[in-house]
């Protein structure tokens, strides 16, 4: 049975044309010629169905629009109803939730422990897991179980924190810092959300505050004084802990115009750090810094001093600073100014040396704008090292010696009556220190102590006469002696020698040099004793006592001892510092009847540790003479052939 398709007249047609032809094709049969030809065309091609109206096209574009419109007002309210409960329920875990809270006292006690305690609470519905507690410490605090132990920081595994839960570290520490000063501490913590693998850190700073100061630092100076006139500072530490303080250091900044003269104790480095190393609890000291203060009048200036910790055992700098003092000087210009002068030279750093006179010289000028009347100058000494018979006044001066005072006025220098306005003068007077041993008592750091005073009158505004006035004091340190004595040795001495004695020609003869250096008040540091080996001489190569630092350099054929420091009282109170070497004599024709020498250029030199002058000493050539030896014959030191 034909289908509604297959009735249709069109279909039928085109498939007769497209079908294959049927049986055997002539050529001759497609080229006849066209002529009209009547045919019959139905107006019916036995289509079913004949459409009579166009059916409308669908609007896709629409209908996909409208989806997408749906779609988005769902996925809206899909998210703002997640939102909405997320707000209600917190189920989205957040750091905002995690709290970090300090329970640590308001202000800490220098010294001793403070309780610590750090809480960590966590908020959100989400456990913490993997939690990891650091607290960084300020600089300068202690271990509180271990007081001398120093920390930076310490960690702590917490571990899983639950939801809503909530855990505590306790530790304790010593805080140690500058009073009334406020510290850092930090908790840094770091963790992770269950079920999520990023890694969270939440950090929080808490400030400590410390009531008081590890050390209690004081400084006692003058608050006024004249230009050029010498100033003391007088530096306090005190600890006020319960545990030993390590590593401390102090430093005092000078300002413009402060010359260091001494200080005592000496400074560690330079002339203004001092290293004290370790305080114990409630221990104290003291530095004493002397110099001179220069400057214009009305100026003001200050010392800045502090105390603290050290970096390490050479820092010169304060690292962790437990205190600072500033101390204000006014420098004011005298009425009557007054410069002292030691032999000759500013007496800044006044030495003098035992057995020489020492010339002081006083000068004095009116620095006011009217006329000083009546002037009188008075110098006080004093000083066990005084030797007070050898004090005598120049310029019409008298010495008082019922109080070993020097007295100048108009009686004896005329010029003293009146002063006009910028008017000088000078005065002077010689002393000399007493031997360094003196009764059978060796002076240790002896110093002689001048204090000049000089005043006078002038009218004041109101016309009424009043007595001016200007002190200064000085200090003269007498330099230690100290020298060394070389000898000679053939027969005794603790080397052994050989040759014969006299020398002889073209043999050698061994001798010991021994060198005794004797010091007496003032201890001696970096001393060295040189000397130069003659051609004719070879060094033996022993040396007494064997770890005594005895050189030869063969280059310029000298020969250096190295003594470094000698104790003040050496070989008066103690034996002499003693050191020996072998030398080689190797005489020659035309030394026949002579004392070859056998060192040349001795020179002893050291530096005075409380004048800190160089003491330079230099003695005679030593011959083949055998002074020390009692077994040498007369005229034993001659060669002889």
């Amino acid at each position: 049975m034909e289908t509604e398709y297959e009735s249709s007249r069109i279909e039928r047609a085109k498939r007769g044309l497209y079908k294959p032809l049927q049986g055997e094709v002539h050529k001759e049969e497609y080229h006849q010629e066209l002529s009209p030809t009547d045919i019959d065309v139905a107006s019916d091609f036995g289509d079913t169905t004949i459409v009579t109206e166009r059916k409308a096209t669908k609007n896709y574009g629409a209908l996909i629009l409208k989806i997408v419109v749906i779609v988005a007002m769902l996925s809206t309210v899909a998210s703002g109803g997640y939102l909405l409960y997320e707000m209600v329920t917190g189920v989205k875990p957040s750091d905002k939730n995690i709290l970090i809270s300090f329970d640590v006292p308001v202000g800490v006690t220098p010294g001793s422990p403070a309780d610590i305690t750090i809480k960590v609470s966590n908020q959100n519905q989400v456990a913490l897991e993997y939690s990891n507690l650091t607290v960084i410490y300020p600089s300068g605090t202690r271990d509180g179980g271990d007081p001398n132990k120093d920390i930076h920081d310490q960690k702590k595994v917490l571990g899983d924190v639950p939801a809503g839960g909530e855990v505590e570290f306790h530790t304790k520490a010593i805080f140690l810092g500058e009073e009334n000063s406020d510290k850092e501490l930090r908790a840094s913590l770091e963790f992770r959300f269950k079920n999520i693998n990023s890694v969270f850190t939440k950090v929080d700073v808490r400030q400590v505050h410390l009531a008081a100061s590890p050390v209690n630092l004081s400084v006692d100076t003058l608050k006024e004084l004249n230009s050029g006139q010498d100033i003391t500072l007088s530096v306090t530490a005190l600890s006020n802990t319960v545990i030993p303080l390590r590593d401390i250091l102090i430093k005092a900044e000078y300002p413009l115009g402060f010359t260091y003269v001494d200080a005592d104790p000496k400074p560690t480095f330079g002339n203004n750090v001092w290293r004290i190393g370790t305080m114990d609890p409630a221990s104290k000291l003291g530095i004493k810094i002397h110099g001179v203060l220069a400057g214009e009048d009305t100026q003001e200036t200050v010392f800045r001093t502090s105390v603290g910790v050290g970096a390490d055992q050479t820092s010169r700098e304060v690292a962790t600073l437990y205190g600072k003092v500033l101390s204000s000087v006014v420098i004011q210009r005298p009425f009557i100014g007054i410069t002292l002068n030691v032999d000759g030279k500013s007496a800044e750093d006044a030495v003098a040396q035992f057995g020489n006179h020492v010339v002081m010289r006083i000068d004095w000028a009116n620095n006011l704008s009217s006329k000083i009347t009546n002037a009188q100058i008075e110098a006080h000494l004093s000083g066990v090292a005084l030797d007070r018979k050898s004090i005598e006044a120049k310029q019409g001066g008298f010495f008082r010696s019922s109080d070993n005072t020097i007295f100048w006025d108009e009686r004896g220098d005329e010029s003293l009556a009146d002063i006009e306005a910028g008017g000088s003068g000078s005065v002077s007077f010689t002393f000399m220190p007493l031997p360094s041993v003196t009764g059978n008592k060796l002076l240790t750091n002896p110093v002689i102590t001048a204090d000049v005073t000089v005043r006078g009158k002038h009218f004041s505004v109101s016309g009424l006469p009043e007595e001016i006035k200007t002190e200064i004091t000085k200090d003269v340190k007498v330099t230690s002696q100290a020298q060394v004595v070389p000898h000679l040795m053939h027969f005794v001495g603790p080397i052994a020698n050989r040759g014969p004695v006299p020398p002889k020609v073209d043999q050698e003869t061994t001798y010991t040099v021994l060198f005794d250096i004797v010091n007496t008040s003032n201890s001696i540091k970096n001393a060295t004793v040189t000397g130069l080996i003659p051609s004719y001489v070879s060094w033996g190569g022993a040396v007494f006592p064997s770890n005594e630092n005895i050189t030869f350099n063969r280059a310029n054929n000298t020969f250096t001892w190295n003594a470094g420091d000698i104790p003040a009282g050496t070989g008066v109170n103690t034996p002499p510092r003693e050191a020996a070497f072998q030398l080689i004599l190797l005489p020659s024709l035309s030394q026949v009847g002579k004392k070859p020498y056998m060192l040349q250029n001795i020179k002893f030199e050291g530096t005075d540790s409380f004048t800190n002058q160089t003491i330079t000493q230099k003695k005679p050539d030593m011959t083949t003479l055998l002074d020390a030896d009692p077994k040498a014959a007369d005229k034993s030191e001659f060669v002889v052939q």
